[in-house]
């Protein structure tokens, strides 16, 4: 396992997602995360930050995301926690067409196509994402 339990706070802001990737790469390369799975997992993290940033925190710049990483034998979890608002109930689990030339819309479907299992829930004011991609061997 790596830097489980160990959540690492960023500035909510677009330009910190870089950052962000950047902390994640590293644990992951560090624990000989194959590349192909790398791939999934950076694009569902920048997808899932920016989200918190543009629609929870709503552009605010003064919010933070914390994230967490553990690395396990068969797999690779992401915890991103932040205090934006909460996701409307089900978008996680529901699958929308939208339409290719859509400007907007289409990031909670990527993290469902780059992630096996993403688990949501919202608590006394703190929102959790779990993303979890397994790792094939």
């Amino acid at each position: 396992m790596a830097d489980e339990g160990a959540v690492r706070l960023y500035p909510a802001r677009l330009e910190e997602v870089g950052q962000l990737s950047e902390h994640v790469r590293a644990l992951c390369e560090a624990a000989a995360v194959p590349p192909e799975v790398m791939i999934d997992i950076e694009l569902a993290l920048a997808e899932a930050a920016n989200n918190i940033i543009i629609h929870g925190y709503r552009g605010r710049d003064d919010g933070m995301i914390g994230v967490g990483v553990q690395i396990m034998p068969g797999s690779v979890s992401l915890e991103l926690q932040d205090q934006g608002e909460a996701v409307p109930e089900g978008l996680f689990s529901r699958c929308r067409t939208i339409s290719a030339d859509a400007e907007s819309g289409r990031g909670v479907g990527i993290i469902q196509s780059c992630i096996d299992q993403i688990d949501y829930r919202s608590e006394g004011g703190t929102n959790r994402l779990r993303l979890t991609k397994r790792l094939r061997g």
